[in-house]
């Protein structure tokens, strides 16, 4: 297992807000999950893609893609990450048809330190040229639409990229590019060497040494959504309870008090009381007492053991197959997709697969679905 920097990149939202994150995260046991896994191997298969591309070796990937393939591997994530691919080389292209020397730099480690202390990562993909720089990450998960304008993560990594380049290169503007072809989403956003530098000693550096220190403030707020103590942070439990007490009933808001105070902190409180559940019970089962509370069994649902002989059985009394056995039905969509990949699914079957209209959610302004168009809507200039 590779080290980790005490302030990752990838958890840069959450430090810059909340200083004391780092330290109390430092001594959560992280035991991974099938989703992290899935990501390692997809990035994997990205890299040695590209490294094949640019005749360099692939060792590292092939033994990473050997010991993650039987348990994580579907036909999807060729698809997606064959993406990815084009992605680059289509930005590549791009970038030599204005520098002819631009370069394609793939998982470059990346020094921080002169900005957050004793920090490092690696960049999934860099593409130097003269007067822009790209650097580029993919993200294979789908759960989370994560965008590149702004994103400290990514800035971290510019400025890594700029440090480790710019001696070599005429760098001006640096672009941010995430790829996460799960979801369609390719994200960019542009920056000049100048602001970057500026946000990096006013905000990036000032809040690094703050975090690193031992001492940061609890800050709760919509970045405690992956933090590893949020179900044991005294700071959000009592922001969130907070809302919970001054908002108990919602029919007495006015709307304005609605949208601006109770919306914004619905995320975070339901984030909260799903991690308070779950912590409660894994601190039970480990034999912690929760005064008023005990452990018991869940609902469970009888389950056959031997559908064979039970079968045969039931035959033997008379009964006939379609008494006995459900009728032959499809697998989901999401598991044919990844029997096919998304594309050939769609090209062999997409005459057969309608999607219906989605139920009315709320959605903040700056979301970028349009407006939900009831049926109600539809006639309601209609004489």
């Amino acid at each position: 297992m590779g080290q980790h920097a005490l302030l990752s990149p990838s958890a840069a939202h959450r430090w810059i807000n909340c200083a004391a994150a780092p330290r109390l995260e430092a001594g959560v046991e992280d035991n991974g999950s099938p989703y992290a896994a899935e990501g390692t191997l997809a990035h994997a298969y990205c890299a040695k893609k590209l490294k094949e591309f640019l005749g360099l070796p692939t060792e590292g990937e092939a033994a990473e893609i050997k010991s993650l393939h039987d348990e994580y591997h579907s036909g999807e994530m060729d698809e997606y990450t064959d993406t990815y691919k084009v992605i680059v080389l289509e930005k590549l292209n791009g970038a030599r048809a204005k520098t002819a020397d631009a370069q394609l730099l793939v998982e470059t480690r990346l020094d921080f330190g002169e900005y957050v202390p004793e920090a490092f990562g690696t960049a999934d993909a860099i593409i130097i040229a003269d007067g822009v720089m790209e650097v580029i990450d993919f993200k294979y998960g789908k759960g989370v639409h994560v965008e590149a304008k702004e994103n400290p993560q990514m800035m971290i990594y510019a400025l890594g990229a700029f440090d480790k380049f710019s001696f070599d290169y005429r760098i001006e503007r640096v672009r941010m590019t995430i790829v996460q072809p799960r979801i369609d989403n390719l994200s960019e956003w542009e920056i000049s060497i100048n602001d970057l530098l500026h946000w990096a000693n006013n905000v990036l550096t000032p809040a690094a040494k703050k975090a690193y220190a031992e001492n940061g403030e609890q800050v709760p707020g919509k970045w405690c959504q992956f933090c590893k103590v949020k179900s044991s942070c005294k700071a959000l439990a009592k922001k969130c309870i907070a809302v919970v007490q001054q908002n108990n009933d919602p029919r007495l808001l006015k709307p304005e008090e609605l949208a601006k105070e109770v919306l914004p902190e619905l995320a975070t409180v339901k984030t909260w009381l799903t991690g308070v559940e779950d912590y409660a019970l894994e601190q039970a089962l480990a034999g912690v007492k929760l005064p008023g509370w005990k452990v018991v069994e869940g609902r469970s649902n009888r389950k056959i053991t031997d559908p064979a002989k039970v079968a045969t059985t039931l035959s033997n009394e008379g009964y006939v197959e379609s008494q006995i056995y459900k009728p032959t039905e499809l697998v989901s969509l999401t598991e044919l997709e990844k029997l096919t990949g998304k594309k050939r699914f769609t090209e062999l079957c997409g005459a057969y697969i309608e999607k219906p209209q989605g139920k009315p959610t709320l959605a903040p302004e700056s979301d970028k679905r349009p407006v939900f168009n009831s049926v109600a809507e539809d006639f309601k200039d209609i004489d």
